[in-house]
C-alpha cells in the first residue's frame, strides 16, 4: 500500500447499522451506552435513529424485511468475542469506570475482554441487540496500564492474544 500523508480535514463520521428493532436499538445506544439521539435529515422518511457520543456517531436503519439482519449476523466463537478477533467498531473512551457500571446497569453482558494492550490501551467488548460488536478502549498510562495488567493476571480475568495465535 502507497504511504498517504495524513489529512486531519478528514475524519470517520460514523458507522451505520442495519436493526431489526428500532426501539430496542434506541434503548441500547441511549441507555446502555449513554450516546445521545440527534435528528436525522427531514427527508429521510425510512425508520432509523441517529446516536452520538463525543464526535463519534452511529446511525441505524430498520430493516426492510423482517429477519433479514439475523440472516446477515455473523457467528464468532467464544474465543473471538473474548479476545475482539470479530469484525467490530471501537469507541475510545477516557474512562471505563462510568461505561462499565452504566452496561450493568442496563444488564449489558461483556462479550470479551479485558485486555490491555502493549501500547497501554485496555480494550473490553459488548455485543449490542443485533449482535453487532462494540469496542470500548481507553488509553492508559505505563503505571496504570501495569496496575490493571497486574490486577487482570491476579484475578485471571484478562484474555490471551487472538485465536491461533
Amino acid at each position: 500500500m502507497l504511504d498517504q500523508p495524513s489529512d486531519p480535514d478528514v475524519t470517520l463520521h460514523h458507522v451505520a447499522l442495519y436493526v431489526s428493532d428500532l426501539e430496542l436499538t434506541r434503548r441500547f445506544y441511549r441507555s446502555a451506552l449513554g450516546m445521545e439521539e440527534i435528528a436525522r435529515p427531514a427527508d429521510f422518511t425510512f425508520p432509523g435513529a441517529y446516536f452520538r457520543l463525543g464526535t463519534a456517531e452511529v446511525h441505524v436503519v430498520v430493516e426492510t424485511e423482517a429477519g433479514r439482519t439475523q440472516k446477515l449476523r455473523q457467528q464468532w466463537s467464544p474465543d473471538e468475542l473474548k479476545t475482539g478477533y470479530t469484525v467490530h467498531f471501537a469507541l475510545g473512551v477516557r474512562d471505563l469506570q462510568p461505561i462499565l457500571a452504566r452496561l450493568a446497569e442496563n444488564d449489558v453482558r461483556i462479550a470479551g475482554g479485558p485486555r490491555i494492550r502493549a501500547d497501554h490501551v485496555e480494550q473490553w467488548y459488548i455485543a449490542d441487540p443485533d449482535g453487532y460488536i462494540v469496542e470500548l478502549l481507553c488509553q492508559l498510562d505505563v503505571h496504570a496500564a501495569d496496575r490493571r495488567r497486574h490486577e487482570l493476571s491476579e484475578s485471571g480475568e484478562g484474555v490471551p492474544v487472538a485465536p491461533g495465535y
